[in-house]
């Protein structure tokens, strides 16, 4: 009973899961000539967690400054998705950012 108890705690700590959420946010009209002329750019940053010890914090913020960057004129049709991946004794956040810049 011990060995099978044991057994089941090993495979239930290592066991991953997986968290995601996603919102869709509408900036502003589109016209179909800004559909057809914008550029669709994808941002992709995150932090790793070790034992509840946060590292890099600010992944979000460097996102949203890169997607300044990338689109100085401004955006629409943002998807933001937030993933937890999570594993032994660690968990990654991840935020991805999908949007349409607009044009010149």
């Amino acid at each position: 009973m011990k060995k099978l108890f044991s057994l089941l705690m090993v495979v239930m700590l290592s066991a991953c899961t997986s968290s995601i959420h996603m919102s869709q946010v509408d900036v502003g009209t589109n016209s179909q000539q800004e559909l057809a002329s914008g550029k669709v750019i994808n941002i992709e940053k995150s932090q790793k967690i070790f034992l509840g010890f946060v590292y890099d914090s600010n992944y979000v913020d460097q996102a949203y400054k890169q997607l300044l960057q990338q689109c100085p004129n401004g955006t629409s049709m943002i998807n933001v998705e937030y993933l937890t991946n999570h594993g032994f004794l660690s968990w990654t956040d991840k935020i991805r950012i999908k949007a349409l810049c607009k044009p010149a």
